[in-house]
């Protein structure tokens, strides 16, 4: 291989490596995006939560019977009990 064949290939092999910083960088922009989104789903699913357990507390008070509310929820009859007690179980 001459001096010019070199110089080629380690060009070559120069492009090939920044290809692939270029497309690991590409992902780690779409790893924080999802990371971001991920953080305001979790508040969200939070928020729901609490508002959630409002509206059961509620709902119990104005005597809507137990199992009804537990199958509008999706909540398990004790795990239901569990909110209404303030122990929640993890959904």
């Amino acid at each position: 291989m001459d001096k010019d064949e070199h110089i080629a290939q380690l060009r070559a092999r120069r492009q090939r490596i920044e290809a692939i910083e270029t497309a690991l960088e590409s992902i780690r922009e779409v790893e924080s995006s999802l990371q971001e989104m991920r953080e305001i789903l979790l508040q969200q699913r939070k928020a729901e939560r609490t508002e959630r357990l409002a509206d059961i507390r509620e709902a119990d008070k104005a005597g809507v019977p137990k199992t009804r509310i537990s199958k509008e929820v999706g909540l398990s009859r004790a795990n239901l009990y569990n909110h209404l007690k303030g122990t929640p179980a993890d959904e």
